[in-house]
C-alpha cells in the first residue's frame, strides 16, 4: 500500500534525522557550527571544528548512539503501553515498527568498521593512534575485508537458502567497491 509505504518513509527520514542530530550536537560540543544534509540514502553533519582523536570518536559515535537511544525510548514505551500500542491506529502501528527496526538496525550496521560508515571512521581514528603513518591503508583494508565477508555471507545465505538480503549484498559490494578504489588511489596501485 502507498500509504504504509509514505508512513515508512517518514519514519526513515525520522530516523536519518535524528542520527544526524547527534552528530551535530557532538560537534556543537566541541564548539564547532553544524549543518545537516539529508540525501537520498542518508545525510551528513558538517563539521568546521578539528577536535581532539577522542572528539573525533566521539563525535562519529554520537549519531548511532542518537538512533539507539530513540529505538530505546520507543521499545520502552511500547513495553509499557502494549494495549494503546495494539489499538493505535495502523499508521501510528506502522511508524513505530518501522522507527524500531530502523534504528537499531541502522545504527548497529553504521558501527562496523567499514569506512565511511561511522564505525570506519572511529576505527580510523582508533588505528591512527597506535599507527599514524598508515592508518588510513589500514582503515581501507579492514573495511574491504568486512565488506568481502558481509556479501560472501549474505551470497551463502542465498546459496542455502535460495533467499538473501540483496540490500546487504549491494550495499557493502557497493561499500567495498568504492573503498578498493581509494585504496588503490592512496596507494599508487601497490594493493
Amino acid at each position: 500500500n502507498w500509504d504504509y509505504t509514505l508512513v515508512g518513509i517518514v519514519a526513515v527520514f525520522i530516523s536519518i534525522l535524528i542520527h544526524e542530530l547527534g552528530h551535530a550536537f557532538a560537534i556543537r560540543y566541541y564548539g564547532g557550527r553544524s549543518e545537516i544534509v539529508l540525501q537520498f540514502m542518508g545525510g551528513y553533519a558538517t563539521c568546521d571544528v578539528n577536535p581532539s582523536r577522542l572528539g573525533n570518536i566521539i563525535i562519529a559515535a554520537a549519531g548511532p548512539a542518537a538512533g539507539l537511544a530513540l529505538w530505546g525510548v520507543l521499545a520502552l514505551l511500547e513495553r509499557q503501553f502494549p494495549l494503546q500500542v495494539e489499538t493505535a491506529h495502523k499508521y501510528v502501528q506502522v511508524l513505530l515498527r518501522v522507527l524500531l527496526f530502523a534504528n537499531l538496525a541502522w545504527s548497529l550496521m553504521n558501527l562496523l568498521p567499514v569506512w565511511p560508515l561511522d564505525g570506519g571512521q572511529i576505527a580510523h581514528q582508533v588505528i591512527g593512534r597506535f599507527r599514524a603513518f598508515d592508518a588510513w591503508e589500514l582503515t581501507l583494508k579492514l573495511s574491504i575485508l568486512i565488506c568481502v565477508g558481509i556479501v560472501s555471507w549474505c551470497a551463502f545465505e542465498y546459496a542455502q537458502r535460495g533467499d538473501g538480503d540483496y540490500f546487504l549484498i549491494i550495499l557493502f559490494g557497493l561499500l567495498g567497491f568504492q573503498n578498493f578504489q581509494t585504496l588503490q588511489m592512496s596507494t599508487r596501485g601497490r594493493w
